[in-house]
């Protein structure tokens, strides 16, 4: 069946959300291909193929198209198995237009919209910030202490959590937001874990999202269902700090030694976490060679080392400072440095190789002013 419609400016073509048969055919006007209220591309093509991919994917539609201008739209709603069957040249102009497509959608991705700002909102507004790298969860339990107990947990690393009590509630929060991380509660009723793994997989929304199952510790059974129905990793219960980051960090693709290593201004910071355990330690070491090669990429040559959180300096944390500072004699780099540092002991320090002349001081203003000291103090 084929239908005309005519479109006023602003309507809706094709709804966002909805699973869709067969396709449309432009006649006239311009068309906005809208997600997230931003702009993705236009349609002002006369015969225009558009709304296909729906069906050829089985998936939901994850963009609305709206009328930007008076508009005439052909609506074929047979389903294009039976139309490919009886004109096998419309095969062929689907595959095409969805050519066109990748080549156009290929030429943006690499320029991004952070630096570029190349998507608009749709409803005219300025162009969007997309500058927003938060890290989103959702944490999936009906059980309030558990959704808590991740929220502060996953504060420390500056992630933010929504909660769902139930499968619907998770499937309604996925239709409307993305997220970084899904995990969910093998201990929900029956299968309701399984099954809402699978019906996630379905949402275009979260399609790539790495869903990860939470199980009670030497729950064997419950992570080999978990693992053997798709779910990228578990985590146990009761929640380890280090072996919950450790698995967050590795399902997610992030560098977790972003938490001890950030530039500030024309400055490194190295934040020597309060607890350093067997993990954080290794975690840290690993990364060091890789952080120094970045600060020397983006031209810094300032280091600021933290190490005010320890309530009591252990061999562990002498260790760490004293191997990054070698690192950095060794290599011969032309850095300077400074260590927060405070107590009676604060000076003790200056005893590592590497960190002789580095200033110690008692709060990072203090630290920074140090490197305009030495500055004055050469010419």
């Amino acid at each position: 069946m084929i239908k005309l419609q005519e479109y006023k400016e602003g309507e809706v073509v094709l709804p966002e959300g909805q699973l869709g048969t067969g396709f449309c055919i432009l006649e006239s006007g311009t068309l906005e291909v809208i997600r997230d209220n931003r702009v993705l591309s236009e349609i002002d093509m006369k015969g225009a193929i558009f709304g296909e991919l729906s069906e050829i994917l089985g998936m939901k539609r994850d963009a609305a198209i709206r009328a930007k201008t008076v508009a005439q739209v052909r609506h074929v709603e047979e389903s294009i198995a039976d139309i490919v069957t009886k004109n096998p040249k419309v095969a062929l102009k689907l595959i095409r237009t969805l050519g066109r497509r990748l080549y156009r959608m290929n030429k943006i991705a690499p320029r991004g919209d952070s630096d570029f700002n190349i998507f608009k909102k749709a409803d005219g507004s300025k162009v969007l910030d997309a500058t927003d790298n938060t890290i989103r969860i959702l944490v999936v339990d009906d059980k309030p202490n558990i959704i808590k107990q991740l929220t502060d947990m996953f504060a420390l690393s500056n992630w933010q959590v929504e909660g769902a009590k139930d499968e619907q509630c998770a499937l309604d929060a996925c239709e409307h937001s993305h997220y970084s991380a899904i995990l969910i509660s093998m201990a929900l009723p029956g299968d309701s874990a399984i099954d809402l793994r699978r019906k996630l997989k379905t949402n275009h929304r979260v399609l790539n999202t790495p869903v990860v199952g939470m199980i009670v510790m030497g729950d064997q059974t419950a992570q080999r269902k978990a693992l053997d129905s798709g779910f990228a990793d578990c985590i146990t219960k009761p929640f380890d700090q280090n072996k919950t980051d450790a698995v967050m960090y590795k399902v997610m693709n992030l560098d977790s030694s972003a938490r001890y290593f950030k530039f500030v201004e024309d400055y490194l910071l190295f934040d020597l976490p309060e607890e350093l355990s067997p993990f954080v330690i290794n975690d840290i070491k690993e990364n060091m060679d890789q952080r120094i090669r970045n600060t020397i990429n983006e031209g810094i040559l300032k280091l600021i080392i933290d190490v005010s959180s320890l309530e009591d300096v252990e061999e562990e944390a002498i260790e760490v400072v004293g191997e990054f500072s070698e690192k950095i004699e060794d290599m011969k780099l032309p850095m300077r440095g400074a260590i927060i540092a405070t107590g009676e002991d604060a000076e003790m320090w200056n005893n590592l190789d590497g960190c002789e002349n580095w200033a110690i001081c008692e709060n990072l203003e203090e630290a920074k002013m140090s490197f305009d000291r030495e500055v004055e103090e050469e010419d």
